[in-house]
């Protein structure tokens, strides 16, 4: 074949092509736009509600995260009471005590609580001691309502052994108020108290005058907050408790109502809600969207189609460039949730049989330094450690977001013998401690940015992501007992 029959015989292959193409674009355009204008007619009402539930759902979370943290800034500042020496020490029925010394220690203590209590709206801030003595400001109304059980009837509501603290609301179907309780020590208790109408800033949102309605209810179900007026100590209405009994972190699409449920530290719910005739207003919005998409797609193949036919006289070259494009893999930066990071660990537990190592970073003292220096310093110092994590394990396994300022990360360990791998971790974790230790001049003195971390072994500790976990939880909490800025490996 001469080299003007072979120029011919590829032009007319390549003109064959290209009728084939646009043969094969013209049946693409005509089938989607069949396709979409099903979609449109069909399901446009679901497309909707999933819209919906996804939006619904993420401001569930979101106001879940909100509510943890207010819980928790509320329990940093029950920590607070512990920096009072006499504080723990100090037993009202303790016989063995001189008079007046007794009188001048309980007006220190007292004194030193009342300077913490301003710090917040405390209803309540004070100890509850075994013979029902008090110290603080522990409210009358508090008084009347508990009578001389006091400390017996608080002490029911510790629902924590690990950490000796609980949360508690609807003492004698009172839900105006929320208690936090905590062991100073075996016969003294510290008592929090806020109104429930302190948490409504925390859970409104732009999103309630839409029609959304959000409720904060125990674990019984019984409304404490809620955007509806007059809600408080009521049962949850019937449409909804029947749609998230039982269930957490979920989206559930009814007839009547779309709603959200997620469980926050303590165990109580927020709940989102909105009707489902508001929702289906936008329906024929949506369906007019869905037409204008089916539209821009149509033209979009089209040019595609005449880009591609028109790139004909080097094909090899377009599908080699494509297939190149699809095949780049992407290197790890992602950080995961708490929920995905567990069930990655297990996959990994579960396909490789090798070492590895769970480290907990938790930054110290955070609380105080959000307010201290505000939340953009906070959130500036999380993203610092994120940076030293990912540079200090070029290659873990996978790094995860436990809560606020707490990481977790899981790591490969090259070392067999039980003492190597201690001397390997204990190694990274200096570096890590090292690395990311700071201070700042403030007017009160130098504040000391820290981390503290708890590490764990698998198959050692645990051949479960849950277990492994926990032990390092309980390695990093004796960290921080030992005065942070410091790490443990779990034994």
């Amino acid at each position: 074949m001469t080299r003007n029959e072979k120029r011919a015989y590829g032009l007319m292959k390549i003109r064959n092509m290209r009728i084939s193409m646009i043969i094969g674009y013209a049946i693409i355009i005509v089938l989607a736009i069949i396709g979409v204008t099903v979609f449109a007619v069909n399901t446009s009402e679901n497309v909707l509600r999933k819209k919906v539930s996804s939006m619904t759902s993420s401001l569930n979370a979101q106001l879940n995260i909100n509510l943890n943290n207010y819980l928790s800034r509320l329990e940093n500042a029950g920590t607070l009471a512990f920096s009072i020496d006499e504080a723990y020490t100090y037993d009202t029925a303790e016989k063995s005590i001189d008079e007046y010394q007794g009188i001048n220690t309980e007006k220190t203590i007292s004194d030193s609580l009342s300077k913490i209590c301003l710090m917040e709206n405390f209803l309540d801030y004070g100890i509850v001691y075994r013979n029902n003595d008090t110290i603080g400001n522990i409210s009358k109304g508090t008084k009347s309502l508990f009578t001389d059980n006091m400390f017996e009837e608080f002490e029911k509501m510790i629902s924590n052994n690990r950490t000796r603290d609980g949360w508690y609301t609807g003492y004698q179907d009172d839900y105006e108020r929320i208690y936090y309780v905590k062991y100073i020590h075996d016969n003294a208790l510290l008592v929090i108290s806020i109104y429930t109408s302190e948490l409504s800033d925390v859970i409104r949102n732009s999103e309630t005058d839409n029609g959304m309605t959000i409720r904060l209810t125990d674990k019984k179900y019984i409304i404490m907050n809620s955007t509806e007026k007059n809600e408080t100590g009521k049962n949850l209405p019937f449409e909804i408790s029947q749609q998230v009994e039982g269930k957490d972190a979920s989206t559930i699409l009814g007839d009547k109502y779309l709603t959200t449920v997620n469980s926050c530290d303590v165990g109580w719910y927020v709940i989102c809600s909105i009707p489902t005739e508001i929702i289906m207003k936008e329906k024929n919005q949506m369906q007019i969207y869905i037409y204008l998409v089916a539209l821009l797609s149509a033209v979009l193949a089209v040019v595609i189609g005449i880009f591609f036919t028109s790139k004909l006289t080097d094909p090899a070259r377009i599908v080699a460039a494509n297939l190149s494009e699809s095949s780049r893999d992407e290197e790890f930066s992602s950080v995961l949730t708490k929920g995905a990071f567990i069930e990655r660990v297990d996959t990994i537990f579960s396909e490789q049989k090798d070492t590895y190592a769970m480290l907990l970073i938790d930054i110290d003292n955070y609380s105080e330094m959000t307010y201290s220096f505000g939340r953009s310093y906070a959130e500036g110092t999380i993203g610092r450690l994120v940076n030293e994590i990912q540079r200090l394990f070029p290659k873990a396994q996978c790094v995860g977001r436990i809560n606020i300022d707490m990481f977790a990360v899981l790591i490969n360990v090259t070392e067999k013998d039980n003492m190597l791998i201690r001397k390997e971790l204990s190694k990274k974790c200096v570096e890590v401690c090292t690395d990311f230790r700071n201070a700042v001049q403030t007017d009160r003195g130098i504040f000391p940015i820290t981390v503290s971390i708890g590490t764990a072994v698998s198959p050692d500790n645990g051949l479960t992501a849950d277990k492994v976990f926990d032990c390092a939880n309980i390695a990093l909490f004796t960290a921080k007992k030992n005065g942070k800025d410091s790490f443990v490996i779990y034994d």
